[in-house]
């Protein structure tokens, strides 16, 4: 019988190829708007044809047969396969017409194709569906017809086309459209894994040509076929994965269908083994890097085998577990050879080629993978010994190889930090804490008054078309300062009619640089979320239409090449205006080779004089330097050679030590003109200021290499992280979170830490460090095995483990982390940082988290977890102080097995719905913190109406978001909190009633309170707060005007936010005497109409007021006329507020200033 054409099924496949292509390049300019569903649909036909593709390829080789028919509705009762075939051929035909022409009309026509289009696909993905229960029939038909007696139908060249066919339709599998998410978790991880299995086979063919085998054998051959149509079955059987076969019966099939998959079957193993012995090399046909690149290809499939054993080795012996180890980390070894262009290429294949037989012998032993699957226990036996000695004499060679690419055997220890911790102590200690004020916002700025006229005239005048002007200088010159400076003079304020800033930053990333532009002017801030759903492309044309037709100006701070402009100059309109682009960057030729570029404005280091004026500022503040310390200052000064950063630096170092002229003249005689030479000097200084560090403040600073350049760190969070890694001292009757403050403060004040925001009840609220003080903490954190950290997968994936290495910072994409394969057992603290910004990765399986027995830390807040529970490989890590997970399913409920983590101290949870935690965490005495977005409820168990009978945990400061009744039920159990300091609640109950009673939390500082929308004025509402609050926040409450009372007499509340529908009633009337400490008043999106004071002329109204917010206001009509008495005032920011709310503001404006405040700023924000 004829072979079925399938040239349809071609010409298909690559018109709807080039239809998705080009859509999703249409996409980017126009959005889904206009193409509706139809893409959708497009895209669905596309990915069925693809796996419709692989099936027929497959089929077309067991055409030949006349004896194989099949049970099928759709062209009678039985069918030989080539009549299947020619039926599907026939079927797609009938549509190959429309899709081509609608190819065709895409070019002229984009949003034409919608009206044609969804009839098309909609009738073709019905048609291609209807074969689904036929096309599973074959491949198990064929799949069972299979075995290592028969021959194999595919040539070798065929068959790597198949298995490069299914591993394409498996990476299909993983996309968002066919929502393999939704799967059960099993089924995921055994896609999986059977990309895992493919891979390796798909590397060993060619590894076995290039190592000598002419001719693969049958035997071998026809296992491969047998397993890649188990394969193709398997995928396929995962692409109909909806309504109509997603049920239990069919989860257990793909679970059967999986199990059938073995790559190194026991039987073929001896001619595995024949193969990866042949020692002669080939003459290869290929290239030196093709050659290279096979080896790569096979040394990745040995490290993924080899690595799911170390993660599976419970029936190893220990010394087995240690050659085994040793092992995984010669491969790791030979993988960053691979990808070094080496001297003597040829020889070093050669060797390399030689090393991995031997190792794929080992790992693809039956022994070992019987053992690693359960079946057997791998103890001293015969077996286990011979296996134990060729691991051991490859382990040799590949050191013997290692060290003669290294051209030394010996390997320096370095010392360990492994035991850094703080003691604990009792009621004293040994170590002061420096107690600092609260950090200066504001820098302290000398010497560029002349180069910022210089600057802003450039900016202001010059010619009318876009100009770049560059600001260049060496690190640490005070760049990033002076363009501050010139950014916020009034002169450029009023001649620019939008200012935009960015930090660029050597992590470059396009779609991250252009949100934070789009959102750097204030405006843009609440659609943070709506831009990081757009492409660079819709987000360049955001910028363009922003700046289009407006004098403007732009800064992109630290500039380090040419690519970051050239990829989105054409964003930037010359409308012949004097729009300015300000670039700061180390490199003069930055500003020389982009268009608009302009003469660069070099900035030098400050004269003596400047550099003394600098560093007297910043030890001394506003007052004079002693007259008797004036020489050796102005000594420490000249050795710092005129660098701001240097000055700053040491100026830190003379802040915290006694200003005795003996000290200082010690100092000044350690700080050589050696410390500070030449490009060293940046260095030379941060090692000085590191090592006057006292010891628990080295830990905290080396600490910051974990983190991203340029990435404003929350305080709070990195407190905790200080706590959990045992940095902090305790010390009886203080809290942990408040030395750890201490700490952050002492860092602030020696200049090594910056403050990026501080919080509104005092304290830091985000802080960073300088990029070069970034650099100094990474190299000293690696030399001193501190820390690790890991930039991208070539890293990752070359990273073996040092010897005690207790932390490990990564930085790369979720899919680069998994590929990686880490094995780090020992390790103490993983931290994750996801390198792609606004795209969170989709983790199905972390099953090999268990090997990390030993973690303290472990933060995948950047990593979407497709769990729909928290697994038992989490529950296992026993030694958890801290945790900190993003789910992308639903989370509803955390088991009541979580207790296990009794060590757990901080618990941070990012899910999409709410979360109910178990009664047993009340268990978990050491909880500090407690964080669950969106919200949590905290389950009661059955005897808990008693309320003598209630547990409590009294260490937990922070809790967000706690769902609550706020009744008499919730009052018990926020009295099993009794020391929290941060409370967040919302209100779940009905709206009618709310009554809580809080006083009792006396140590609570800040409480936010939300809850839902009600329709009408609540019956009963009796609240009553604890006096030491300092900050108050509320949403969705609806307490009555009449009731604010209640918050006006909180004799210590700092901040107040009354957001939407948190007030009930259009008059509210401050009480005379109230809001006694009240700094900043939020008002946003209120309906009260009447806001007064009960007696105008009396002053006891907000005495301490220093910033008004209003937000979304348009009814207000009146205003309190004491506003405009208030000496204390700085600040009234408006944000879309109606034009009466303008016009009070303006009436209060003018009070102020009758009354002598002259500084009051007003901001209008539209």
């Amino acid at each position: 019988m004829d072979v079925a054409s399938t040239c349809s099924v071609d010409r298909v496949f690559l018109d709807l190829k080039l239809l998705v292509d080009n859509l999703n390049v249409m996409y980017r300019k126009i959005g889904y708007a206009h193409l509706g569903v139809t893409f959708l649909k497009i895209e669905a036909a596309y990915l069925d044809i693809t796996f419709l593709k692989t099936f027929v390829m497959c089929a077309k080789k067991w055409s030949y047969s006349n004896d194989f028919h099949l049970e099928t509705e759709i062209v009678g009762n039985k069918v030989s396969l080539p009549s299947f075939l020619s039926c599907i051929e026939d079927t797609v035909h009938q549509y190959e017409e429309d899709i081509h022409s609608l190819r065709l009309m895409l070019e002229s026509d984009a949003r034409g194709i919608q009206d044609v289009g969804d009839e098309v696909f909609f009738k073709f993905l019905k048609q291609i569906k209807s074969f689904k229960q036929e096309i599973i029939q074959v491949y198990f038909t064929l799949a069972s017809s299979r075995s290592l007696e028969s021959n194999s139908c595919m040539p070798v060249d065929e068959l790597m086309e198949f298995i490069d066919l299914i591993l394409q339709n498996l990476a299909d599998l993983t996309t968002i459209d066919l929502c393999i998410v939704e799967m059960d978790p099993q089924v995921s991880v055994q896609v999986q894994a059977l990309e895992a299995k493919l891979t390796f086979l798909k590397s060993f063919i060619p590894f076995a040509k290039l190592r000598g085998t002419v001719d693969i054998p049958a035997l071998l051959l026809a296992h491969i076929e047998v397993v890649a149509l188990n394969a193709a079955c398997l995928s396929y059987m995962c692409s109909c994965w909806d309504d109509a076969f997603c049920n239990p019966e069919f989860c257990s099939m793909i679970y059967e269908q999986q199990q059938k998959i073995t790559p190194i079957d026991f039987q073929v193993y001896e001619i595995y083994m024949e193969v990866l012995r042949a020692t002669r090399s080939s003459k290869s046909s290929h290239n030196r890097m093709m050659d290279k690149q096979i080896l790569n290809n096979f040394n990745d499939s040995l490290i993924s085998c080899l690595w799911e054993l170390l993660c599976r080795s419970s029936s190893f012996m220990d010394s087995m577990k240690d050659e085994m180890r040793i092992l995984y980390a010669g491969l790791r070894f030979l993988r960053s050879i691979l990808r070094e262009q080496q001297e003597k290429m040829d020889e070093q294949n050669e060797k390399i080629g030689a090393l991995l037989s031997e190792a794929g012998i080992i790992i693809c032993s039956p022994s070992l993978n019987r053992a690693k699957e359960g079946e057997v226990s791998f103890s001293e036996s015969t077996e286990a010994l011979a296996c134990y000695d060729m691991l051991a004499n490859t382990n040799i060679r590949i050191k013997h190889f290692k060290d003669q690419i290294s051209g030394s055997s010996i390997i320096e220890s370095l010392p360990s930090f492994h035991s850094l911790r703080a003691p604990e102590v009792s009621k004293t200690s040994s170590h002061m804490l420096s107690k600092g004020k609260m950090p200066i916002a504001h820098e302290v700025i000398v010497g560029l008054d002349d180069e910022a006229a210089k600057v802003i005239e450039r900016l202001i005048w010059g010619p009318k078309q876009v100009e770049i002007v560059p600001i260049v200088g060496m690190a640490g010159v005070g760049k990033t300062t002076l363009a501050k400076k010139v950014y916020n003079d009034s002169l450029v304020i009023c001649n620019f009619h939008i200012r935009l800033w960015c930090t660029v930053s050597q992590e470059f990333n396009m779609k991250s640089l252009l949100i934070q532009i789009l959102c750097s002017d204030g405006k843009q801030s609440r659609m943070d979320e709506e831009l990081k759903n757009l492409n660079e492309h819709e987000l360049l044309h955001k910028l363009y239409q922003r700046l289009k037709m407006k004098r403007y100006l732009v800064v992109f701070d630290d500039v380090w090449g040419f690519r970051e402009w050239n990829e989105m100059r054409y964003s930037f309109p010359d409308d012949k205006n004097r729009s300015r682009i300000l670039f700061t960057s180390r490199s003069s030729n930055v500003a020389s080779q982009v268009q608009y570029g302009g003469e660069p404005h070099y900035l030098h280091p400050l004269n003596e004089k400047e550099s003394f004026e600098l560093l007297q500022k910043k030890v001394f503040g506003k007052e004079d330097c002693p007259q008797a310390l004036h020489g050796l200052g102005m000594e420490i000064a000249k050795k710092c050679k005129g660098l701001p950063l240097a000055l700053v630096v040491v100026a830190g170092v003379l802040a915290t030590i006694e200003p005795d002229i003996c000290v200082w003249e010690e100092f000044a005689e350690s700080l050589t003109s050696t410390t500070l030479s030449d490009a060293e000097q940046c260095k030379k200084s941060l090692e000085l200021s590191y090592e006057h560090l006292p010891y628990h403040l080295k830990a905290c600073l080396l600490y910051f290499a974990a983190f991203r350049e340029d990435e404003k760190i929350g305080a709070k969070k990195l407190m905790c992280l200080w706590i959990a890694e045992e940095f902090v001292e305790k010390i009886e009757g203080e809290r942990s979170e408040d030395i750890a403050e201490e700490y952050l403060m002492d860092l602030i004040h020696r200049n090594l830490v910056m403050v990026s925001e501080n919080r509104s009840i005092g304290g830091v609220k985000t802080c960073y460090i300088h990029d070069l003080i970034l650099e100094f903490c990474k190299t000293e954190a690696k030399e001193k095995k501190f820390l690790q950290v890991l930039r991208g997968y070539d890293e990752l994936s070359t990273f073996n483990e040092a010897p005690n290495l207790p932390r490990l910072s990564i930085c790369s994409s979720g899919e680069d982390f998994v590929k990686s394969k880490l094995f780090c057992p020992d390790l103490d603290t993983l931290l994750f940082f996801n390198a792609t910004p606004g795209f969170k990765f989709g983790l199905l399986n972390i099953s090999f988290f268990c090997i990390y027995k030993h973690l303290n830390i472990l933060n995948l807040e950047d990593i979407n977890l497709m769990l729909k529970e928290l697994t038992t490989e989490v529950e296992s890590l026993l030694c958890l102080r801290y945790l900190a997970l993003r789910t992308a399913q639903p989370m509803e409920f955390i088991p009541p097995s979580i207790a296990k983590l009794s060590h757990l101290e901080t618990f941070r949870l990012n899910s999409y719905a709410t979360v109910s935690l178990p009664d047993s965490i009340w268990n978990m005495k050491k909880l500090r913190h407690v964080r669950v977005r969106r919200n949590c409820i905290i389950l009661f168990s059955s005897n808990d109406n008693v309320v003598e009978n209630l547990s409590t945990l009294p260490n937990l400061d922070t809790l967000s978001s706690l769902c609550l009744y706020l009744d008499q039920e919730g009052v018990n159990l926020l009295r099993r909190i009794p020391n929290v300091r941060r409370l967040k609640i919302f209100n779940c109950g009905g709206p009618n009633r709310v009554c809580c009673n809080m006083s009792r939390l006396e140590c609570l500082e800040s409480l936010t309170l939300e809850g839902y929308k009600f329709s009408s004025s609540r019956e009963h509402v009796e609240l009553s707060f604890p006096m030491n609050l300092k900050k108050l926040s509320l949403a969705g409450l609806g307490l009555p005007c009449r009731k604010m009372s209640l918050i006006e007499q909180l004799p210590n509340l700092e901040v107040l936010k009354l957001r939407r529908w948190s007030m009930d009633g259009q008059r509210w009337e401050l009480m005379e005497g109230g809001f006694p400490k009240l700094r900043v008043l939020t008002l946003e999106a209120v309906e009260v109409v009447e806001w007064t004071e009960t007696d105008p002329d009396s002053v006891d109204y907000l005495p301490c007021l220093q910033q008004l917010i209003l937000g979304n206001i348009s009814n207000l009509e009146m205003m309190p006329s004491c506003l405009g008495r208030i000496s204390t005032l700085e600040t009234i920011e408006m944000e879309d507020c109606g034009d009466g709310v303008k016009s009070s503001v303006r009436e209060i404006e003018e009070a102020q200033k009758n009354y002598g405040n002259e500084k009051l700023k007003i901001v209008i924000i539209d």
